[in-house]
């Protein structure tokens, strides 16, 4: 099991771990005619290369869209005769900056396993490809995708072409440049020129540039146009073709438009091919309703021994945990059509492989779908200790849900039974930023009366604050229900032995920590963490104590739901 996790382990790191599409760590600068662009400011553009003999000679560029494929043109993956080349005669290499000197510590090569072509291009249309990598590309800051855009009509928008390609010079320029160029619409393209583009043009296609010398050329071909909008860069084109030159030569002529594949046209292929969703397109999980433990049936006990191993706010007066410290702290990711990337509104614990805790409250009627482990600081795409640069976590695991199983009898009016199982669509790998939580399965764990609690979160810091970035720790006093009923009176809310309190004032969880773990280390199996609560609700943040879901009286519940 540990070596098909470690190779499991490497499939994640060299796939999503954290990283965004379109969203480069490295700022692009200021873009000129033919700028020069800093190395790692266009992390997706990638370089394809033929081999000829022994060795590899450039040929075109591309763009990563994922960590195992390459989006190209078609006819960059023909030979100088038109002939479609074997895979085997075709590598790419991401990462690289200057062409003739490869900084090896930023550039990744990467064998092609298998050439995806649309179909048989004619009269330069359908002019794109996929390369699929034989091995997953690690993403860093000098490797990333870009993001795929949707929107058909891009006539007016602002790209930036990137690439190898020739310059003023008619030289091949050895470093990755940069050059900002207009889509114009088909009727100025053709007036343009219509012995060029008049027999090509259709939806598959688009013109971009200018007609006083800043174009694509020679050895541009293959890369990406791309478009930012807010943040986040989409490519919009692939470049296929410039005009000849009045001598016939083989040359692009510099005074004239570029004609470019139009990436949405072919979106249903692109998905088809690579199997790659928006969020939008992400089937619906399904929420199960939970059933109850049968007296008379013995259950399986699923969660590991091995658990709640913890290192000796930001929620209210809390602190920023260590790297380390919480591994089992989880983050449900919610669907943002608007801006396609996930919204992580809650928290969870990790309690064995297939499985995190969290309330019913963070699963309907808003349902999450995949959950981010391993987590401690949302703005860097790797964790680190702040006293030591060296000392690092590895990348996160986004983990996709299989199913959600939400207590059957949760009444959100009563806040009673307050509590969900989400089910995971594959086993996770444990690491030292990703363990395991105990919770209280033994009948002396479930008498445990504790004098403080040590809740967890990235919510909110105060009471209409903002949430945090970094995950923080708050250690909390005990509160005695009938005390904390008291402050619950007025909201016809009625605690039970389903609840725990904790709190006080300056002291508490906040908007946003909902679902994620109240425990503390108690002697289990030498001195363990225990979960003996799931953050639920409050009145004001750091005013009053708040309420949580009673793990302990929910032991069975959670037994009697939980599969192999």
């Amino acid at each position: 099991m540990d070596i098909i996790c470690s190779v499991l382990l490497a499939s994640l790191i060299a796939g999503t771990s954290g990283f965004q599409c379109g969203i480069p760590q490295v700022d692009e600068g200021k873009i000129l005619r033919g700028s020069d662009v800093t190395s790692g400011s266009y992390p997706w553009h990638t370089a394809i290369y033929h081999w000829k003999g022994r060795s590899g000679s450039y040929a075109c560029g591309g763009t990563l869209i994922s960590a195992t494929f390459v989006l190209t043109a078609d006819h960059c993956v023909k030979d100088d005769n038109g002939y479609v080349l074997s895979p085997k005669r075709v590598f790419a290499r991401l990462g690289v900056h200057n062409l003739n000197v490869p900084n090896l510590q930023t550039s990744q090569h990467h064998d092609i396993f298998t050439i995806h072509r649309f179909t048989e291009s004619k009269q330069k249309k359908n002019d794109i490809a996929l390369l699929e990598l034989s091995t997953q590309a690690m993403f860093n800051q000098h490797v990333q995708p870009a993001c795929i855009n949707r929107e058909e009509d891009i006539t007016g928008q602002s790209g930036v072409a990137v690439g190898w390609g020739f310059t003023e010079d008619d030289d091949l320029s050895p470093t990755l440049k940069a050059a900002r160029m207009p889509v114009v619409s088909t009727t100025t393209c053709l007036e343009h020129d219509r012995d060029t583009f008049g027999q090509t043009l259709d939806s598959s296609l688009f013109c971009a540039g200018y007609t006083n010398g800043t174009t694509v050329c020679n050895g541009d071909s293959g890369g990406g146009l791309h478009v930012k909008r807010g943040d986040t860069w989409y490519v919009v084109g692939i470049i296929s073709f410039t005009a000849p030159r009045e001598d016939k030569s083989i040359l692009c002529k510099k005074d004239s438009y570029a004609a470019f594949t139009n990436v949405a046209t072919f979106v249903p292929w692109i998905r088809n091919v690579t199997e790659l969703l928006s969020l939008a397109e992400r089937g619906k999980v399904t929420v199960r309703e939970g059933q109850d433990p049968d007296p008379e049936r013995h259950y399986p006990n699923y969660l590991p021994r091995t658990c709640g191993n913890f290192v000796v706010s930001r929620i209210v007066g809390g602190t920023s945990a260590k790297l380390f410290e919480f591994p089992w702290m989880a983050l449900l990711a919610y669907k943002d059509e608007i801006k396609d990337s996930p919204d992580y509104l809650c928290g969870g614990s990790l309690i064995n492989k297939r499985y995190v805790l969290t309330t019913a409250n963070c699963v309907y009627p808003k349902t999450p779908f995949q959950v981010r482990l391993g987590e401690h600081d949302l703005t860097t795409q790797r964790d680190c200790n702040p006293n030591d640069a060296n000392d690092c976590a590895a990348p996160v695991q986004d983990v996709d849900i299989d199913y959600i199983v939400r207590h059957q009898r949760h009444d959100k009016r009563a806040r009673s039974n307050n509590i969900a199982l989400v089910r995971l669509a594959r086993e996770v790998c444990f690491e030292d930023h990703i363990q395991p939580i105990c919770l209280p399965v033994t009948q002396t764990l479930k008498e445990q009366k504790l004098q403080r609690y040590i809740a967890t979160g990235f919510g909110h810091t105060e009471y209409r604050g903002t949430a945090t970035s970094v995950l923080q720790k708050v250690t909390l006093p005990a509160v005695p229900r009938e005390e904390c009923q008291k402050q619950f009176d007025n909201l016809e809310v009625a605690l039970d032995e389903s609840h725990l309190c904790a709190g006080s004032a300056g002291r508490d969880t906040c908007h946003g920590d909902g679902g994620g773990p109240l425990g503390y280390p108690v002697r289990y199996n030498g001195v363990r963490f225990v979960q003996f609560g799931v953050t639920f609700f409050g009145r004001n943040c750091g005013i009053e104590p708040s309420v949580y879901t009673n793990v302990a009286n929910l032991m069975d519940w959670i037994l009697a739901n939980m599969e192999a």
